[in-house]
């Protein structure tokens, strides 16, 4: 029951963590999201260890401070990237989004397409945006007026088409 009650109040301070202006200045938000859950597996590492030995010091374990730990970080870590990371940048979450704002009308491809370029693409700058985090991650490097690969973007799009060969993804996007 203890390793629920550490994993809710760890999930709650991670959470907490978004509503404060800690690395607001970090651009990327899954960065920021790995800052922060950084910052609450601390301050529950810190919170476990004195729990461990002012109120259980016999029955809770160093293994069980691992095991919630563990359990807090992996289960905010995938939560995050699937949810708020996605919605922030998904291509499915715009075209929903768009839909949603329009349910009372039948929309065509074409319209919804046009509606993608507009927006998403020119009005949101998703390229400016992506380019700019690239450049942050350090994948891309901005050249004159314009940008090209990194030796680490390099290396990355090598693991990304070890990982399309592995799980048999289409390479489409690896190989444009």
């Amino acid at each position: 029951m203890e390793h629920v009650c550490f994993l809710i109040l760890g999930t709650s301070l991670f959470w907490l963590l978004f509503r404060t202006p800690l690395f607001v200045g970090v651009e990327v938000l899954f960065y920021r999201g790995m800052i922060l859950l950084g910052i609450a597996g601390i301050v529950m590492l810190l919170g476990l260890v004195i729990y461990k030995k002012r109120c259980l010091p016999g029955r809770f374990t160093n293994k069980d401070v691992i095991l919630a730990l563990v359990l807090m970080i992996s289960s905010n870590l995938v939560f995050f990237t699937h949810l708020p990371v996605t919605a922030e940048r998904s291509i499915s979450v715009f075209l929903l989004g768009y839909l949603n704002e329009h349910s009372q009308t039948i929309l065509t491809e074409q319209k919804i397409t046009q509606a993608f370029t507009d927006k998403y693409l020119y009005e949101d700058k998703a390229v400016e945006k992506r380019l700019r985090e690239q450049v942050v991650s350090g994948t891309v490097i901005v050249s004159g007026n314009g940008y090209k690969i990194s030796e680490r973007g390099r290396a990355l799009m090598k693991l990304y088409a070890l990982m399309a060969d592995v799980f048999r993804i289409d390479k489409k996007l690896i190989f444009p």
